[in-house]
């Protein structure tokens, strides 16, 4: 009878990659919030329905929020490929963060003003919408999956319905209320982090425990013969 073992975190390579997991989703919610303030004059005219890809509109302005979407896409990519491959095994996983990654690099792409005919950009905006939303509610669901028998992972299964509970209020609610698309940016954005966070604990405690095996199994002695 074989036993199915759970997959141990113990390569270096694996905990750095796990950043990506977390200063991808923090650093574009700390840009686009950022800019938000900066550039209030686009908030007071198009409100925070629009937020925040209205922030990469505007020309030579918004090339800073196009440069985070774009961020996303590297840290996702990073993170899905080098944390959560060789750590998890999920294809719903990994595979799903890529196309969430996918789904960021057309969020790139500028949204159109309200008001103005659709434009190419604008619809290859609004595809990254809805790619990167149901990616998102499909990795969750591996990740959950995939940590059901991990005792360390109890804080992401109290976490894991945020997405599905954002994507539900933006359907419900509507995305051109303002503060239903803030809660949404947040809910499906935000717990990619506890993600990132729980592998690198993980790797952390897997590591020590391995080097402690290491120095206990060792016939050498701290001190020397002179």
């Amino acid at each position: 009878m074989s036993v199915r073992r759970t997959p141990e975190v113990t390569d270096g390579s694996v905990r750095r990659a796990a950043v990506a997991g977390i200063a991808g989703p923090i650093g574009f919610l700390a840009v686009a919030f950022g800019l938000s303030a900066l550039r209030h004059d686009v908030i007071e005219a198009q409100g925070w329905a629009s937020w925040p890809s209205s922030m990469a509109l505007r020309g030579a302005v918004g090339i800073p929020m196009i440069a985070t979407f774009l961020w996303l896409t590297a840290c996702y990519t990073v993170f899905s490929l080098g944390a959560l491959r060789p750590a998890l095994g999920d294809r719903a996983v990994w595979v799903g963060f890529l196309v969430i990654a996918a789904g960021d690099g057309l969020l790139a792409f500028p949204t159109d003003e309200p008001g103005v005919p659709p434009t190419w950009h604008g619809t290859v905006h609004l595809v990254g919408v809805v790619v990167v939303t149901l990616a998102t509610l499909v990795a969750a669901a591996g990740v959950t999956i995939a940590t059901r028998d991990r005792p360390g992972w109890r804080g992401w299964r109290l976490v894991a319905p945020v997405p599905f509970a954002a994507a539900a209020l933006g359907a419900i609610g509507g995305f051109d209320v303002g503060w239903v698309k803030v809660v949404y940016v947040v809910g499906i954005t935000l717990p990619v982090a506890v993600i990132g966070r729980t592998l690198r604990r993980d790797g952390n405690d897997a590591g020590a425990a391995a080097t402690e095996a290491r120095s206990a199994g060792s016939p050498w002695r701290s001190s020397r013969r002179t």
